[in-house]
């Protein structure tokens, strides 16, 4: 038994059991987040019917949730009769996985990893196998899973340099958790050798790709620009710019990129898409500041709502629509350094990307599109500035860059098929 281990069993047992009476007590006296805390406890009501195969599929938010989507149509697709149940850490996870419909799938909050929460839970669920998306590395789940002959798949598997460089400082911890792992079916290369560095036995680490790039396909709506630029009361000769998902010291540039090209062309549009939406307020002080007329997407939403050049999106969810209507897109995250966002999102609609310097987590979105010419990195606001300038003169220059970035998107669907191959292959199918 490994000592570290030992440690965190005691930590998280001591904090878990710390909290549970104050956690018990506000349930009780506001009557909100029952279902949450009971199955975060490892309760779950009689949900659970007798099965054939079970998968226990773990995603842990709304990103995740998609990603398990593409995975769970193609799990349905090779084994009919299995049975999945999806379980998620958030409440806004858990509602998006509740608008799944399927007969042979239930939906649950994940148990906290705290050793008795875990138990209760594998009692309850009763898997086949533990799949983890991304790269979630719980002690206690995978642990337990081991001890009861489950095996455990990380699919869809990624992990930045920046994760890397934390988990080294519990390095013989890690390395004891991964090397219980069976088997880790990575987005990259780049990110196989990220989680061998980290202690995982190199046998063990598929490279299958990313299946956002199969739940990209899905979001491809032929008719929802027409939509959206009768919601907003633009044509097709409006120029469209749109800032997706910025951050703090961001909206400053997008603003003056904007107005540079509002001297240069007639018809504007510029879109900001902040990556958390209670900033909202702080970038409607910049808009102020500026003297830009603007509208909250959610009043564009509305019927008969006032035409804006500016709109601020402050809702969850429609900026990947949105990016179906662009002329040139920015994804931020990037000029700043907060690791970039998926450049991939925009591409997929065939439009030019682009990103700064700062693209850690999101390197392998980066390289797919400069390998195919389909994405342009600026290093600062001036580039910034320079780079929209330079598209918005050229349109057809632009577009070509858009055609080659939605065919590097597509060239690299079919992931979710290879990660399902390797679960299926564990419960030894």
């Amino acid at each position: 038994m490994n000592l570290l281990y030992v440690i965190y069993v005691c930590l998280s047992t001591l904090l878990s059991i710390s909290l549970l009476p104050f956690i018990m007590i506000c349930v009780l006296l506001t009557g909100r987040y029952k279902k949450l805390v009971f199955q975060r406890a490892g309760i779950y009501p009689k949900l659970f019917p007798p099965k054939k195969r079970r998968v226990w599929l773990h995603a842990v938010s709304v990103g995740e949730i998609n990603v398990a989507r593409s995975i769970m149509d193609v799990l349905y697709k090779t084994a009919p009769d299995i049975d999945i149940v999806l379980s998620t850490t958030t409440p806004k996870g858990f509602d998006l996985a509740q608008k799944i419909n399927h007969p042979r799938l239930q939906c649950v909050y994940s148990p906290i990893d705290f050793i008795v929460s875990v138990r209760l839970a594998f009692h309850a669920i009763r898997p086949d196998i533990l799949v983890l998306l991304e790269t979630e590395i719980w002690p206690n789940w995978i642990c337990i899973s081991k001890a009861l002959n489950v095996p455990v798949t990380i699919v869809n598997g990624r992990i930045s340099q920046k994760s890397v460089t934390g988990f080294q400082k519990f390095t013989p911890l890690v390395r004891f958790i991964l090397q219980k792992i069976d088997a880790f079916s990575m987005i990259s290369k780049d990110n196989a050798n990220r989680i061998c560095q980290l202690g995982a036995i190199p046998q063990k680490v598929y490279v299958s790709g990313n299946a956002k790039f199969d739940l990209l396909k899905q979001t491809y709506i032929p008719g929802l620009p027409a939509q959206l630029r009768s919601r907003l009361n633009i044509d097709s000769k409006t120029f469209v710019f749109v800032a997706g998902s910025t951050r703090t010291g961001e909206e400053e540039m997008v603003i003056d990129t904007y107005k540079a090209l509002c001297q240069k062309f007639p018809e504007v549009l510029c879109i900001i898409a902040p990556r958390h939406v209670e900033r909202c307020p702080g970038i409607e002080k910049l808009f102020k500041e500026s003297q830009l007329t603007y509208n909250r997407y959610s009043c564009c939403k509305i019927k008969g709502a006032k035409k804006t050049p500016v709109v601020l999106v402050d809702t969850i969810g429609d900026l990947a629509g949105l990016y179906s209507i662009a002329n040139v897109v920015f994804c931020g995250g990037s000029l700043v350094p907060q690791g970039g966002q998926n450049v991939l999102e925009p591409a997929i609609w065939g439009k030019p990307v682009l990103y700064g310097p700062h693209m850690d987590d999101f390197l392998w979105a980066k390289d797919a599109l400069e390998s195919a010419s389909g994405g342009i990195m600026v290093s600062n606001a001036q580039d910034l500035n320079n780079q929209v300038m330079e598209l918005a003169n050229h349109q057809e220059h632009a577009a070509i860059i858009g055609h080659q970035a939605r065919k590097a998107v597509l060239k690299l669907a079919g992931a979710a098929e290879k990660h399902v191959n390797i679960i299926i292959q564990q419960m030894g199918f």
